[in-house]
């Protein structure tokens, strides 16, 4: 059996495989890849806004507060005509829509022009390139980029041993690329994935919830979690991958402990609880999408990008 079995413990430095050092630099400018899939993703949402803008009629809304009543106007684009439409609740939420969405676009687009900037900057290309020379130089000299790429707690968090979830080890039959055993096709497929990404990551870990500076109780006190990675933002992120919603009361069972990761507290790092954009899941239909693998990863390396 595999030397990383279920039997001992392990660290998520022990993830790590002896031949990822091109991944790794690839790892250290993903920043820019992302970037350029957030203005993508933007202009993508942007065009569906102005689809959406031009069946609406060009008028602006006009909101007059007397005598302890609204009145509701608007004002032609065109023409400036001005025009009361108080007993016309759905054009004046037409026109509350218009002006919600072209604000919404504008604040994207400015968004989009900096990021934009950025990317096409001559600066910009000279850093990358800069930073590409000086990974690959890391490299060559043997140093542990991952102690370059994440901070010194997340790196105590990666050495440090971990016991993972003891029941039902008859079920680790699937291995990662790396070795792990894991309990699903899926899973390994998604181990495999972070390894080649030179990602540090624990499988099957545990997630004890601290209730008591919230209301309530958590259905559970303890979890086990399909992966737990840092990411780029000092954190660790804790992901769930839910891929049996086939089995009775799957779906019940994965909404009651995301509800419960996000409503109480837990703790990774000693500087402060894992935030609630660190709790990520990709659902079977994501392990077979491009894209829809690369926004999976987004959010596991920049938690609350998108």
């Amino acid at each position: 059996m595999s030397q990383r079995n279920r039997t001992h413990s392990r660290t998520a430095r022990g993830t790590l495989r002896n031949d990822i050092r091109i991944s790794r630099i690839n790892l250290l400018t993903m920043t820019t890849d992302l970037i350029r899939e957030q203005v993508r993703t933007d202009r993508e949402q942007i065009d569906l806004m102005k689809q959406e803008l031009a069946l609406i009629e060009q008028a602006a809304l006009r909101i007059h507060h007397q005598e302890g009543e609204f009145h509701f106007s608007c004002r032609n684009t065109a023409t400036s005509e001005m025009k009361g439409i108080s007993t016309d609740p759905d054009r004046i939420h037409r026109l509350a829509r218009r002006a919600f969405l072209e604000n919404r676009i504008a604040a994207i687009e400015g968004s989009a022009r900096r990021l934009d900037r950025v990317l096409q900057s001559a600066e910009e290309r000279r850093f990358e390139e800069q930073l590409r020379k000086k990974t690959l130089r890391y490299s060559a000299s043997g140093l542990d980029l991952c102690r370059i790429l994440f901070t010194k707690e997340q790196n105590e968090w990666i050495d440090a041993f971990y016991s993972p979830n003891p029941f039902y080890q008859e079920d680790l039959i699937y291995p990662t690329d790396g070795g792990l055993l894991t309990r699903s096709k899926s899973e390994a497929w998604f181990g495999s994935s972070l390894e080649q990404f030179g990602l540090p990551y624990r499988y099957d870990d545990l997630v004890t919830i601290r209730s008591e500076q919230s209301p309530g109780r958590p259905q559970r006190n303890n979890y086990f979690a399909d992966f737990k990675i840092p990411n780029l933002l000092g954190g660790i992120t804790i992901h769930e991958h839910f891929g049996a919603f086939q089995v009775d009361h799957y779906s019940d069972n994965a909404l009651q402990r995301l509800n419960d990761y996000r409503s109480f507290s837990v703790a990774e790092l000693p500087s402060r609880p894992v935030r609630a954009e660190e709790f990520t899941w990709s659902l079977e239909a994501d392990l077979h999408d491009k894209q829809a693998f690369r926004r999976v990863l987004r959010r596991i390396l920049l938690p609350g990008s998108c």
